[in-house]
C-alpha cells in the first residue's frame, strides 16, 4: 500500500508543473506576468545623435563612426569636476562592467563642459580603457545635440548612434544597469 501512495504521490510532483503551464497558456484564464518598467526615460522619437567631427580630450579626431557599433552609456559633466563627478565617472564603468558577457558590446562616453585636467584624464582613461572624453567646446557641441543638454544627465545610445533613453543624475545606478542590460538583450540586431 505504502509503495502504491508514493508512485501516486512523485507522479503527481512531476505531473503538476505540467498542468499548471497548460493552465496559464490556454484560453480559460488570461494571466500574465507584469512587464517590468523602464527606469529612465525613454527619447520618443529616438533622436539620432547625427554626424561630427570633433578632437576628444587627448586631441585625437573623432567622429560619429567612432561610437557607432556598441551601445555607449553617456554622461553630462556640468561645472568642474568634483568628487561627485569623479564618483559617478566610477559608477558608469561599474555599469559598464556588470554587463557580463556584453562588457565588450558598451562603450563610455564623457561630455565635460568645461576642460578637464589631463591628469583628471589619466585617470579617468586608466580606469577603462573604452572612455571617450569630449570636454571644453567638443563636449559643449555633442552634449548640445542631447534632449536635456548641460544638465549631468546619463544617456543611452544603441549601436547606430541613436539617443534612445535618458536618466536624470539622481538616477538609481541598479535602474540603469538594468535597463541597459535589457536593452541589450531584447534588440534583435541585423
Amino acid at each position: 500500500m505504502k509503495a502504491k501512495f508514493t508512485i501516486i504521490v512523485l507522479f503527481g510532483l512531476f505531473l503538476a508543473p505540467i498542468l499548471i503551464a497548460v493552465v496559464l497558456n490556454s484560453q480559460w484564464v488570461d494571466w500574465r506576468a507584469s512587464p517590468d518598467r523602464s527606469h529612465g526615460q525613454l527619447v520618443e522619437p529616438v533622436q539620432p545623435l547625427g554626424e561630427f567631427e570633433l578632437n576628444d580630450a587627448s586631441g585625437t579626431a573623432r567622429s560619429l563612426p567612432d561610437l557607432t557599433g556598441r551601445w555607449q552609456l553617456v554622461h553630462e559633466i556640468v561645472g568642474a569636476c568634483d568628487q561627485a563627478c569623479e564618483e559617478n565617472i566610477v559608477l558608469i564603468r561599474q555599469i559598464r562592467a556588470a554587463q557580463d558577457r556584453f562588457i565588450p558590446d558598451v562603450g563610455l562616453l564623457l561630455l565635460a563642459d568645461q576642460p578637464l585636467a589631463p591628469e583628471l584624464i589619466e585617470r579617468i582613461e586608466s580606469l577603462d580603457a573604452s572612455f571617450l572624453v569630449f570636454d571644453d567646446q567638443a563636449g559643449q557641441t555633442l552634449s548640445a545635440r542631447f534632449p536635456a543638454n548641460n544638465q549631468g544627465f546619463f544617456y543611452i545610445l544603441d549601436p547606430s548612434g541613436n539617443i534612445i533613453e535618458m536618466f536624470d543624475n539622481t538616477a538609481d545606478p541598479t535602474g540603469i544597469r538594468k535597463d541597459l542590460h535589457r536593452l541589450m538583450t531584447w534588440t534583435v540586431r541585423e
